[in-house]
């Protein structure tokens, strides 16, 4: 039955767009479904690494814990904002020649963008262990739950990257750059309001 319940409420968490949603749909109108799926892959590739530091180290308190989350938060939320900017002044390229660089490419912006957001390791370590039995190892635990996190958030933020491709491929090519602004913008102001908040 918890498992239920955790499955309900990652569910409910997963479904509201943050600022990895919007880096996904940027991406999605922008570049096409594959963009958007490399940026799946690398955001819930972070997810793993952060659910295994709060295995390793749950009991661990560090002083500047607050100092230290001040600062990641911020340079993620430039972070946005730089590609908002750039995705909102540069024109779609309908032909990627250079596979291997596209692919790390958008890897690795999931990646910085899901390590840079202190509140995914904050809400991790708040939600998770509300749902973990004592009587059993507790780490353990943490990576199991995490792993099933994992998956319902590929799966929903998989469903965005399908959804809003489709809409590339729908429109017109001279639409797309009209999107294409859109989706930077909303990566600016996703990046804005995380460094007023």
């Amino acid at each position: 039955m918890d498992i239920f319940y955790f499955i309900l409420a990652s569910i409910l968490i997963v479904v509201v767009p943050g600022p990895t949603v919007s880096l996904i749909v940027a991406n999605s109108l922008q570049s096409g479904l594959r963009a958007g799926l490399l940026n799946v892959v690398g955001t819930q590739f972070g997810v793993f690494v952060l659910i295994l530091l709060l295995a390793l180290g749950f009991n661990l308190i560090s002083p500047a814990l607050d100092q230290i989350i001040e600062f990641v938060r911020f340079i993620g939320a430039v972070y946005l904002i730089f590609l908002g900017i750039f995705s909102f002044i540069s024109k779609i390229n309908f032909e990627i020649k250079k596979v291997n660089s596209f692919k790390k490419k958008y890897f690795l912006q999931g990646l910085f963008v899901i390590l840079t957001n202190p509140k995914i390791f904050l809400f991790l370590g708040a939600f998770i262990p509300q749902f973990i039995d004592l009587q059993y190892s507790v780490s353990f635990q943490i990576i199991s739950l995490g792993i099933l996190f994992i998956l319902i958030a590929s799966i929903f933020d998989s469903a965005y990257a399908f959804i809003f491709s489709k809409f590339r491929d729908l429109l017109a090519k001279k639409y797309l750059n009209v999107l294409s602004k859109i989706g930077g913008l909303m990566l600016i102001l996703v990046g804005s309001w995380m460094i007023i908040y």
